[in-house]
């Protein structure tokens, strides 16, 4: 195996920059990290939640990076992302799929990735999974995409069924609690004082950019529209679907927010049937992703009751660990092509 030469986004231990594309002129910040990267080695890109920008992640990449490489990146309007010049009203999915491919020709990061996401990323992921599937045309998906992991990621279903997450009544309900505070992340995230800062000032300059212009219901539905769950758009590629206890977390932001007075009594009712409904179909609505690979290809499905919709900032290993999983996965088939390659050889002799 060869190291690529010449491309500090392979080879460089630690290397970001602001860079600029020809698409849409838009510029989108990139941050690459971890071990060298061999030839034929595959590259974790990580797609963030909606409003969250990578700084956030920080601590996923410092982990994962220690046995893969990684890119993390924001996407147009994200922290220091630049929004289309064009002044387009909405924020989708499919154009940020695009970009992100324009992103990667540009800085020369070629397949195969492992592709990561969270929350509103899964939509974004599967966006760009299907873009590079249909641009490449594998006869062995994991040649390009060599593994996909949704961890507690957003569905079409559930974009489709639920107007809006969480409901306008929980929001009302806990608009005065401070997540933060009242379930300590900051000391739970592990992160410096200088990388919480810089994750909360990142946060801040998204919510400026950004504010109401990404079309998560918007993209989800035409996501939907490519009916990807009834083709098995990734059969014989390596999946992982995990599902948090968000609903743990609804119930959270409830009790705290009426301990201190927050909603009408409209309100909490409206906040006690979104917790109710969300918790009867959370499971069937993130199940169904399997059904990307359909009865071919690896699937692993896991419930984490446990660990809320953030576990991915208080505990990066449970990220790395699926990451590790799917890295397994490509070993395993790795080796049993060579077992096979190693007995038509001895057949003919």
């Amino acid at each position: 195996m060869t190291i690529r030469k010449h491309n500090p986004w392979e080879t460089s231990s630690d290397i970001s920059a602001l860079m600029p594309l020809g698409t849409r002129n838009v510029s989108l910040f990139a941050h690459a990290s971890g071990l060298s990267r061999h030839q034929g080695d595959p590259v974790v890109i990580f797609f963030t939640g909606a409003g969250a920008p990578a700084a956030g992640y920080i601590k996923v990449q410092q982990h994962i990076s220690s046995f893969v490489r990684t890119l993390f990146y924001d996407r147009a309007g994200y922290d220091r992302s630049t929004l289309p010049s064009s002044n387009v009203e909405s924020l989708t999915a499919q154009d940020a799929a695009k970009d992100l491919g324009a992103l990667l020709k540009q800085i020369d990061v070629l397949p195969p990735y492992i592709l990561v996401g969270h929350s509103y990323g899964g939509i974004l992921l599967r966006e760009f999974l299907h873009l590079q599937l249909k641009e490449h045309h594998p006869t062995d998906p994991t040649e390009v995409i060599a593994g996909v992991v949704l961890y507690d990621t957003g569905t079409e279903l559930e974009y489709a069924f639920f107007p809006r997450l969480p409901s306008a009544d929980l929001l009302a309900v806990s608009n005065d609690i401070d997540w933060e505070v009242l379930t300590k992340l900051k000391a739970e995230s592990g992160m410096t004082d200088e990388e919480w800062s810089d994750a909360m000032e990142a946060g801040q300059r998204t919510r400026e950019k950004v504010a109401q212009r990404e079309d998560t219901h918007g993209s989800a539905r035409v996501l939907a529209e490519k009916m990807q769950l009834e083709r098995h758009i990734y059969k014989g590629g390596n999946l992982a679907v995990i599902r948090c206890n968000s609903a743990r977390d609804y119930q959270m932001m409830y009790d705290e927010g009426v301990r201190i007075g927050g909603g009408t009594k409209e309100e909490r009712a409206g906040a006690r049937k979104f917790i109710h409904e969300w918790g009867m179909h959370n499971f069937p609505m993130a199940k169904v992703q399997g059904e990307l690979v359909g009865d071919q290809g690896n699937t692993l499905h896991q419930e984490l009751p446990h660990w809320g919709h953030d576990s991915v900032f208080r505990k990066p290993e449970l990220v790395g660990d699926v990451v590790e999983w799917v890295l397994h996965k490509l070993d395993d088939g790795k080796k049993e092509r060579e077992m096979g390659h190693g007995l038509s050889i001895r057949a003919g002799d």
